[in-house]
């Protein structure tokens, strides 16, 4: 059997797997523990196959990219065409370099997280466990569905009696030779991005399918959130990693000067990740004060419903093809079955909650404004409000013109994203930060002030140093009314506000470590560093919370300058010409370009520019493009189709960005950019990641036999026979 047979029996065997463990869950939950145990076994059983055939079939596809294997027609069509030590690693890359592959790969780690939920409570029999992996295996299944059709699947036949056959999906002659893996995509980044990116779509499949479960069986204890809240801030994380990486590789790879262009695939990962923030401090009330139940449903059901929006605006033709360098070509079976999936999850639960809002009904449980569960409250909705904000902002291109809705028809530019989101971030960071000192129920005034006066203080004290930079080094800059779209209040009111925000984040997780270090050092009579390292080690989920607060007080500080203060100035030079950049404090001059084939046979095209920093020899900058071998026998060597090589000169207080445009009839276009305070855009994205990673740090295992949240009415589960 050859290896494209055998990807195809596979994944018919998934299907099979899956069905038989959903059919074999349901009706051992509707036989009950003990006259269904049998049933339920055998869905268990049946999971931990699927995961098996899943990963087989993986191994297949992988070992088929290793190998060149052009018998594959995904393979034949994403092959990467990188020479060198490395290019195994490309090669690895492409199982989810293409529609069909991602999706593939989405579904095999789905498998896995099923797999592992069915082994965490394989010894017990407990229903919301038995219901949950039954609503997460009918998810699968309806991805197997999908990876059953052409469009979708990544095992069909390209050669036939060595003979290269029509594309299935195009219906045109396809030979192997005209195609290879985008060259955006044969970067670093995007071997990290976007398995980061799946692993936190499959994971927040899981919360989804626990709170559908905990609906269905009617346990509104906290039970249902411990048993996936791990999981869920580790896909939270793993996603958040992901949009991260994506910015990076927007920003070095795609070189069009900036790391967030709010592209409709940008937005689609975020959009989950903003309901996802609600999820994560709506399971954190849940656990501690038995509130936010009906916020926690349906924040894990939006959740998983804009995860599967995601998938819908890249694949189902909903969007043109190019408006953004993910969108694939549309498919209607895929269009309706996602549209499906999405409206399902969003109106089930709902369903869901009005049939039980008796027993999920929960008190506000807060006696004023200063209290730490309305912060919460107002988190969800801004969070909430935003996510639905960008998805609709999102996908008016897809509205008919004639529907009387906001903006139907129209692409809603970077501008408008910009002048709304710039205003609810600070605000928002400004809300999360005051969180932490805030108490349950109510917070008195002078509670409040004592927690908050050293804080204010200190960001007082750096709030100041902020507003210097702005005034001598930034506002000059939007003064000069550069082409930087930024209006006069953003860049005014708004960008002063944001830097003493940015301040006020950026103090008040330090003071709360270095309060706490001191309180308990005197309390147990150890050093400041012993009892700093108790409090880091020991309440990892506050601490983790503290420093993850920290770096979003980095990031804004890094957004404001590198978003709103950018320092543009594009220049055509002639070969030969005398011409010169001025930007900032720096000069560029053209000195020359050069050009290389590279061992792949792609062409580099640099040009070499002479720099000057306050006017002394700064060394010579050669910004490239890259024009891959096909594109310049299909163009003649059109730079237009080049993929840029940006020069980038990295700093703690700005960036020199210098990027070659085109090389045509004697003109060299290039552009330079100086961004400010990207730097902290970066090390506010790592610092969230290690705060988030010891968030979700395990505990001790939760008890099979714990009495807290139940299976059944408070019942944690039967023990397994």
């Amino acid at each position: 059997m050859s290896g494209v047979a055998m990807g195809a029996a596979l994944m018919w065997f998934a299907l099979i797997g899956t069905v038989t463990s959903v059919i074999a869950l349901v009706w051992g939950r509707m036989a009950g523990e003990r006259e269904g145990e049998g049933a339920t076994n055998l869905g268990y059983v049946a999971t931990f196959v699927v995961a098996a055939v899943y990963t087989l079939a993986t191994v297949l596809l992988t070992v088929a990219f290793l190998r060149d294997d052009l018998s594959f027609m995904y393979v034949a069509q994403y092959h990467p065409n990188v020479a060198g030590p490395w290019g195994w690693l490309y090669r690895f890359s492409g199982v989810w370099a293409g529609p069909a592959g991602s999706f593939f790969f989405w579904a095999w780690l789905i498998s896995l997280f099923n797999a592992w939920i069915a082994y965490k409570r394989l010894a017990f029999t407990d229903a919301l466990t038995n219901v949950a992996l039954a609503v997460s295996n009918t998810v699968l299944a309806l991805f197997n569905v999908l990876l059953l059709t052409p469009s979708t699947n990544p095992f069909q036949r390209a050669v036939v009696n060595g003979t290269f056959v029509s594309d299935p999906v195009t219906g045109m002659g396809f030979d192997a030779a005209d195609k290879f893996m985008s060259p955006l995509l044969q970067t670093w980044a995007m071997i990290i991005h976007p398995p980061t990116t799946f692993i936190g779509y499959a994971g927040l499949t899981i919360p989804f399918a626990y709170a559908v479960a905990a609906l269905i069986v009617g346990d509104p204890s906290k039970r249902w959130v411990e048993l996936c809240d791990r999981i869920a801030v580790f896909s939270w994380l793993m996603l958040g990693i992901g949009i991260g990486l994506g910015s990076v590789w927007a920003y070095y790879e795609l070189a069009f000067g900036g790391f967030w262009a709010w592209d409709p695939v940008e937005n689609a990962s975020l959009v989950p990740w903003l309901t996802g923030v609600g999820l994560l401090h709506s399971f954190t009330v849940y656990r501690r004060r038995d509130s936010f139940k009906g916020w926690a449903v349906i924040l894990a059901s939006l959740t998983f419903a804009f995860v599967i929006l995601a998938t819908f605006i890249v694949r189902s033709g909903a969007l043109a093809e190019g408006s953004s360098v993910h969108v694939f070509g549309g498919d209607p079976w895929m269009k309706n079955v996602l549209g499906f999936m999405i409206l399902a999850a969003i109106f089930g639960p709902i369903a869901g909650l009005l049939a039980r809002r008796r027993t999920f009904h929960s008190e506000a449980g807060f006696e004023g404004l200063l209290a730490k569960e309305y912060s919460y409250e107002i988190n969800n909705v801004i969070m909430l409000a935003s996510a639905v904000l960008v998805a609709y902002m999102t996908l008016t291109s897809a509205i008919p013109a004639g529907v009387p809705l906001p903006a139907a028809g129209k692409v809603i530019g970077r501008d408008t994203y910009d002048l709304l989101a710039r205003p609810i971030g600070v605000l928002y960071i400004l809300l999360m930060t005051v969180c932490p000192i805030l108490s349950w129920k109510s917070t008195d005034g002078a509670t409040f002030w004592r927690r908050a006066r050293w804080p204010l203080a200190g960001a007082g004290v750096l709030g100041a140093g902020f507003l210097a930079l702005w005034w001598f080094r930034f506002y000059p800059v939007w003064a000069r009314e550069l082409p930087s779209g930024v209006p006069g209040w953003h860049a005014g009111p708004l960008a002063v506000l944001g830097f003493l925000v940015a301040a006020w984040a950026i103090v008040l997780p330090l003071w709360l470590f270095v309060d706490g270090a001191r309180r308990k050092a005197s309390a147990s009579g150890t050093g400041f560093g012993s009892a700093l390292w108790s409090i880091l080690t020991k309440a990892r989920t506050q601490s983790g919370g503290y420093i993850t607060h920290f770096g979003m007080g980095l990031i804004l500080f890094g957004l404001l300058g590198s978003t709103m203060f950018v320092d543009v100035a594009p220049q055509n030079f002639t070969q030969g010409g005398s011409e010169r950049i001025d930007v900032g404090e720096y000069s560029f001059t053209l000195t020359g370009t050069r050009q290389e084939t590279l061992p792949n046979g792609d062409l580099m095209l640099s040009a070499d520019l002479a720099m000057t920093k306050d006017g002394a020899a700064a060394g010579t900058v050669s910004p490239a493009q890259i024009l891959p071998k096909q594109y310049i026998e299909d163009t003649g060597g059109d730079t237009n189709q080049g993929r840029k090589h940006a020069y980038i000169i990295q700093g703690v207080y700005q960036d020199v960005f210098v990027t070659l445009q085109s090389v045509q009839q004697g003109l060299v276009a290039v552009d330079v950019k100086l961004f400010p305070l990207i730097f902290w855009v970066w090390l506010g994205f790592g610092v969230t990641v290690v705060g988030s990673g010891l968030a979700m740090w395990p505990k001790a295992a939760l008890s099979a036999e714990s009495p807290a949240g139940s299976a059944t009415a408070g019942r944690p589960g039967r023990k397994r026979k």
